[in-house]
Order: structure tokens, then sequence, then C-alpha cells
């Protein structure tokens, strides 16, 4: 189902808050995306002068939202599976996809488009790179009980792999619950890795899921603790371990985000760092040790940005759980942030953010 009657304004609210923090990081990251820490510009990197330039990341992201909102039946795995193909494959076509897509998409994508399943041997690569959760915000935003599925899924259509599929999930989870989790994004994630080992998560019996992952893997929990297992746990471990040191700390002293975490090129990394920041920028006053470190979410997507890693994917995802907190419309306009994209894909935002993922959906 989608949002009752009167929360919808306010999903509608944090959605487009959701979307315009993720193009708005993509864009401040995209500028120095393959530099080094060492070689930033400033640091902070400033907001882009003149237009903002959106990377594969927004563009992946509005294909997924293009896909979700005109699916009319999400039972139908099959159905949404060939939505979110043709859409990806319709990016992957654009003349506007120029802008250092990722090879693991391009591959699987192609794999697909000559009629292989994602699920073949020579359908989606066996890859944990990021391309399976900077995209995934409208997956997040999608009714009960599809949402988790719809994230699993969107993630395995062009990145085969455990590595991918759980951040995917922890990152999603982490999308939809802002509001309530604000500043504490890492800490739900860890608790949430530790029900799933306990088996007391309600991931490990969720049938939608279960269902989008059977052609790959039968049993969802081997799925998911073999994804925990493989470094994902320590990733957001030491995510945690910098968060309560950064706590401490003036921001001007917080140095590259990626230090001792990863650089985000993989999923496990990325949504980690991405948390982090969130986490940062909506440290609740109580937990705000010292007066230098409670800034907001445009101080948060230019620290994100200045990082010796993935930066518009870090800072898209950072923007994404920034704007997912956000429960009133226009936030990141009136925190002093009013990014200018260039004009098809500001229309394109626009668009989006006045309808849900599951808007017609067939009930």
């Amino acid at each position: 189902m989608t949002a009752p009657t009167a929360d919808r304004p306010v999903q509608l609210a944090r959605y487009s808050n959701a979307l315009t923090g993720l193009a708005a990081g993509d864009a401040w990251g995209y500028q120095v995306e393959f530099s080094s820490y060492a070689s930033m510009p400033a640091y902070p990197v400033p907001a882009p002068a003149g237009e903002w330039i959106i990377s594969d990341d927004t563009q992946m992201t509005l294909a997924l939202h293009d896909a979700l909102t005109e699916v009319a039946d999400f039972d139908d795995i099959e159905a949404v599976t060939a939505a979110i193909v043709r859409h990806f494959t319709l990016w992957k076509l654009d003349p506007d996809n120029n802008r250092a897509p990722g090879r693991t998409c391009m591959g699987s994508l192609s794999n697909l488009s000559a009629g292989a399943r994602w699920y073949d041997q020579d359908g989606a690569h066996e890859s944990a790179g990021c391309g399976a959760v900077m995209r995934l915000v409208p997956a997040a935003f999608a009714p009960e009980p599809y949402w988790r599925g719809l994230t699993a899924l969107q993630a395995v259509i062009t990145h085969k792999h455990p590595r991918a599929i759980v951040p995917a999930l922890l990152l999603a989870d982490a999308v939809r619950h802002a509001p309530e989790r604000r500043g504490r994004f890492l800490e739900h994630a860890l608790t949430e890795a530790e029900r799933i080992f306990d088996g007391v998560s309600e991931w490990l019996t969720d049938p939608y899921l279960a269902d989008v992952l059977a052609p790959y893997r039968g049993d969802v929990s081997s799925v998911l603790v073999e994804g925990l297992n493989d470094d994902v746990v320590d990733i957001l471990v030491a995510a945690a371990e910098t968060l309560d040191r950064l706590a401490l700390v003036d921001t001007t002293e917080y140095g590259d985000p990626c230090t001792g975490i990863g650089e985000g090129w993989e999923s496990a990394s990325a949504i980690a760092l991405g948390l982090l920041v969130a986490d940062l920028a909506t440290l609740p006053e109580n937990r705000q040790i010292s007066s230098g470190n409670n800034w907001g979410g445009p101080q948060a997507l230019a620290w994100a940005a200045t990082s010796n890693g993935d930066s518009d994917s870090i800072a898209c995802i950072a923007g994404a759980l920034i704007g997912a907190a956000q429960t009133t419309p226009d936030y990141w306009r009136l925190a002093g942030l009013a990014p200018r994209f260039e004009p098809r894909y500001a229309a394109a935002i626009e668009s989006a953010s006045c309808c849900l993922p599951g808007d017609s959906v067939v009930r």
C-alpha cells in the first residue's frame, strides 16, 4: 500500500528532499570524482558554480523511479524486472550517458539486452560495486510489503553479489526510516546486522524478498549472512568508531571521510560513508559533544564530496539520507542550498517528486 492519505504529504516531502539531496550530492562530488584528497581544489570542495552537472548516479535513480511508477502490479516480479531492465537500458543507450558510467552496470545490461536473465551465469556480473546502492532511493519509498524485495531486485539486475545485496537493504532501511533514525543510522544498521546473525530479523521471513532472490539462491538467510560476513560488518564498525571520534572534534578537523573506512567504490564502504556523513549532519543536540560539529545538510555534502574515493556516490547517498530525514517541504532551499541543475534533470527531479513509487499499483 502507499502511504495513508494523512501521511502522503509528509512522504512526498521526504521523497522530494531525498531526490534533491541525492542529485545535489552527486553534482557536488562529481566535480572531483577521480581526484585524490591531496589534490582537492579546496577543503572542503565548494558547491558547483553555474549549472550543477549530475552523473550516472542521479540518472539511474531517475530511471528506477520511472520503472517503479509505471508498474501496475509489484507481485508480478517478471514484469517489474522487465520494467527496471528496460529503463536501465534506455539510460545505457542515452547520449547523456557519457559521465563515467560504471563498467559493471554497462556490462550487466549488455548481457541482459542480449537475452540473458540477471540470475543466469552470463547475466548480471558478480560484483559488489556501489552501483547497486547509489540509485536505490525510489525502492526505499515503495509500499509495504514490497520495498525490501524491490531494493534487492534493482541491485541484482546489475550487481549479483551478497556484498551488494546486503548494503542495499541496509541503506534502503535507513532511508525508509530516516526521520526516526536520524543521528543513529550506523547504530541501527549494526543492530539489524546483529538481528540477522541471531535469526530474529524480519528480513529473513520477508516473502517478497525471498521470491525475488529465489532464482539466485533459495535461502535468504545465507545471502544476508554471507554478505555481512564479507567485511560489511567490519566496515560499518569502522564507520561507527569514526563517528564516535568525530563527534568530539570540530568539523575543521574531520579530514578525509574515507580514512579507515574505504573509498566508496564498492557498496559496503559507500553506504558506511553515507551513513556516517548523514549521522553527523542529523546528530541530535544531546549528542553534539563539540559545539563545532553541528553543521547541517549543505556542509555535510561539502565534506562528503571532499574525499579520496568515489566522491559523487558518497555525497549522493549522504544527501539522500539527510533529505529523507526531513519531513517538511523544500528542506534544501530552507537550509540555504538551491542547486541549479541542467534543465533536463531539474524537470525530471521535479516530476519525480510529485509521485511515490507504487502510486500506480493495482490494489
